[in-house]
């Protein structure tokens, strides 16, 4: 199968792809906090990803199902790992730091997956690592460190800091392996192929640890608002966002996202915000400003 031939949307268009992957991934901790005591970690992931594809399973099987019946075994094998990298591990540990973690907390540390992400694809797809781009990489790494360092009992525990390093981890990897995958295929039938294999496999894990099934009954409206926003709609929005641009480009918005969550956690969950959050928000925060700096002073955007 060929590789996709994916034009770059208008500004307006790119925008909203960018502005609203923002919103909706900086929103997920936000609308899980009530219900994080009252639904197991892994649970919760795996409603909330049930959710998102079953909302955007109609729209594939309308759009791509001729391009579905030409996909290969080796294509569903390496869709299925992807999935498993993305919701199992990756989201897995990020459902346990929104569970022993404050959400601000939480946020800030998966909006760092660019460090991960621009470490893989020096790692992986072999771009250059310069001085500049290290010095942004040292930044943000320097933030997280003066997040993690916050962690204690009461608010933040020191297990889901470590899970939250993981997730952001996690993310970037999973960030760098999609985008050929994305080229190939397209945003919406990456997402999607590559979360029902994995909820399958889901299910015996839930059941070895005892997670349970059916979530509690007060707890479907943020399930719900998780999976629509947080995830199916997110998530593809995010895909879309890797049609028209280079993997490292795509996680920078990331870096914007501990404002925003900060906010919403302030402003809906009462939160308080410490000054070394603060602080190591703006040290990331600075360091992606410098690496869209560097990137752009070195190359055009990059078209797929």
């Amino acid at each position: 199968m060929e590789t996709l031939n994916q034009e770059r949307p208008g500004n307006l268009k790119a925008a909203f792809y960018l502005t609203f992957t923002l919103f909706a991934f900086s929103s997920i901790e936000i609308i899980a906090n009530p219900v994080r005591h009252d639904v197991p970690p892994m649970l919760m992931n795996f409603w909330r990803f049930l959710i998102g594809a079953a909302i955007l399973l109609p729209a594939l099987l309308y759009r791509r199902y001729n391009q579905l019946k030409q996909l290969q075994g080796s294509d569903m094998i390496k869709l299925t790992l992807l999935g498993c990298m993305n919701i199992i591990l990756a989201m897995g540990a990020h459902s346990l730091c929104i569970k022993y973690a404050k959400a601000s907390t939480a946020a800030i540390l998966i909006s760092a997956n660019p460090i991960a992400t621009n470490f893989f694809s020096w790692l992986i797809l072999k771009e250059k690592m310069g001085l500049k781009r290290i010095f942004s990489l040292v930044l943000g790494a320097t933030g997280i460190v003066l997040i993690a360092a916050r962690a204690d009992g009461a608010v933040d525990t020191l297990p889901g800091v470590i899970a939250g390093i993981f997730s952001m981890s996690g993310f970037g990897l999973y960030t760098v392996l999609s985008k050929k995958m994305v080229q190939k295929h397209g945003g919406l039938l990456v997402l999607v192929m590559s979360c029902v294999p994995t909820l399958v496999i889901y299910l015996p894990v839930l059941y070895f640890f005892d997670q349970g099934f059916w979530p509690p009954a007060h707890s479907w409206p943020n399930l719900l608002g998780m999976g629509i926003i947080g995830t199916g709609l997110g998530y593809l929005t995010f895909m879309k966002c890797l049609e028209f641009l280079s993997a490292g480009r795509t996680s920078y918005l990331f870096f914007f996202k501990p404002a925003v969550a900060m906010f919403l956690a302030w402003a809906f969950l009462g939160e308080s915000i410490s000054r070394s959050a603060i602080f190591g928000t703006i040290l990331i925060m600075t360091g992606i400003i410098s690496e869209i700096s560097r990137a752009t002073a070195t190359k055009p955007p990059v078209t797929a």
